[in-house]
């Protein structure tokens, strides 16, 4: 009969590539339960980001949960977090989060974090003084940077810590803005440089996407462990040096 063709082609091989296919996202679906996404600023050589994901890791660990960090720069991290395109963002404080973002921060901070001023040869107690008029430098896309600067400053935004201590080491900027434990790790490569007191703080959490909320239980009790056990103090002295940290 004319349009029907006489070849038979055997039906199992299609049948099997069906099953194979099933079976391949069954089993895709099943690892991905027990595995987490978070964001993490992309400015890997920082101390507070490698010594932030030590600790989130450690944590998920102890609850039997994988993890897998997606580093992109450090605005959009936390952005796509509150969007719901990770399972959360590795560590925050509060005001850097929206207020009706979908995530949930621990029971427990990991830390306090500490922004500083940093100057080059310099007494310690001039590093805190007015930032008027000065040569800022600071971290790009981390939102409590803007709630310290005065308005008639001159910006200079970097990606890490290295880039700000450069430009400072050659007179292109007046003072570095950055949280402690990266300020103390710069001093031990350069103690030339001269640390002020905080010009802010805040507790710093680990934020769980709302749709992951049962994760939080064992998060906060993990963290608290680490806290109590000293893990948590000695992954930071490690990491930024003894005589840093004292």
């Amino acid at each position: 009969m004319k349009g029907r063709s006489n070849h038979h082609y055997p039906r199992w091989p299609v049948l099997t590539l069906v099953l194979i296919l099933i079976a391949g996202d069954a089993w895709s679906n099943d690892d991905a339960q027990d595995t987490r996404v978070i964001t993490t600023p992309s400015t890997t050589s920082e101390v507070s980001v490698v010594l932030g994901k030590q600790i989130v890791r450690q944590l998920y660990d102890s609850c039997g949960l994988d993890i897998r960090y997606l580093d992109v720069p450090a605005a959009r991290a936390v952005l796509m977090a509150e969007k719901g395109q990770s399972d959360g963002e590795l560590a925050r404080i509060p005001m850097a989060v929206k207020e009706n973002a979908p995530l949930l921060p621990l029971d427990t901070p990991i830390d306090e974090a500490r922004l500083v001023s940093v100057i080059l040869n310099g007494d310690p107690k001039h590093s805190e003084a007015s930032l008027e008029g000065k040569r800022i430098g600071f971290l790009n896309g981390y939102r409590m940077i803007a709630s310290v600067l005065p308005e008639d400053v001159t910006q200079v935004a970097t990606s890490d810590t290295f880039q700000l201590i450069n430009l400072l080491e050659r007179g292109r900027i007046d003072v570095a803005l950055t949280l402690e434990w990266d300020a103390l790790a710069a001093k031990r490569k350069n103690p030339r440089l001269s640390i002020g007191k905080p010009l802010l703080k805040a507790p710093i959490y680990h934020w769980v996407h709302k749709s992951r909320k049962d994760d939080i239980p064992c998060l906060s009790r993990a963290l608290e462990s680490m806290k109590a056990s000293g893990d948590l103090d000695r992954i930071i002295t490690d990491g930024i040096g003894p005589e840093a940290v004292q």
